[in-house]
């Protein structure tokens, strides 16, 4: 059983003594405030997950621990962040193909959007996260897996669920607009 005032009373002094330090490490690598803030925010929270381990360094080696698990995180948001601007100018690009194509097809596709949004909002939170991942975003299951911190086969079975779903709801596969909505791996 932790000692929570103890507990406390150290992850104050940590904060104190380290919370500019990891700002600093965080905002080098991401150039962004508020991305950086979060990034102290989780490496506090990972801190206080390994708080035992904390007690054992002595000061030097609990500078490099934590200046490391702040560094790694602020590289792992760094990712994240080109991951989305990745998939922002694949959207982007679609987006463009749209527009150039036949102004009455473009208005069909965006009802489709509309209908599916509506459709998603049927869907418990995970299961609608998932869809939007695999379907309007082409991200496999092991990568789903790994930005929702779930195994791979809890993503298949989500989505499998929230494909059955949907096509329940709008009468069996047979509409040809939700043709993409067929199983695949």
């Amino acid at each position: 059983m932790r000692n929570t005032n103890k507990d406390y009373e150290k992850m104050e002094e940590l904060y104190e003594l380290y919370e500019q330090k990891i700002y600093y490490v965080a905002y080098s690598i991401l150039n962004n405030i508020q991305q950086a803030e979060d990034t102290v925010q989780e490496t506090f929270i990972i801190l206080y997950q390994h708080l035992e381990k904390l007690h054992s360094l002595n000061n030097q080696e609990l500078k490099r621990y934590i200046l490391r698990i702040a560094k790694n995180k602020a590289i792992d948001n760094y990712r994240n962040n080109k991951r989305h601007e990745i998939l922002l100018a694949e959207i982007q690009r679609e987006a463009a193909k749209v527009t150039d194509e036949n102004i009455e097809e473009w208005e069909q596709c965006l009802i489709s959007e509309n209908q599916i949004d509506t459709l998603l909002t049927t869907l418990k939170e995970s299961y609608k996260q998932i869809f939007k991942y695999k379907v309007f975003y082409d991200l496999n299951y092991q990568e789903i897996s790994k930005l929702m911190g779930i195994t791979e086969i809890n993503v298949r079975k989500q989505f499998e669920r929230a494909r059955k779903r949907i096509l329940t709801i709008i009468g069996g596969s047979q509409n040809d607009e939700f043709k993409g909505l067929k199983k695949n791996g």
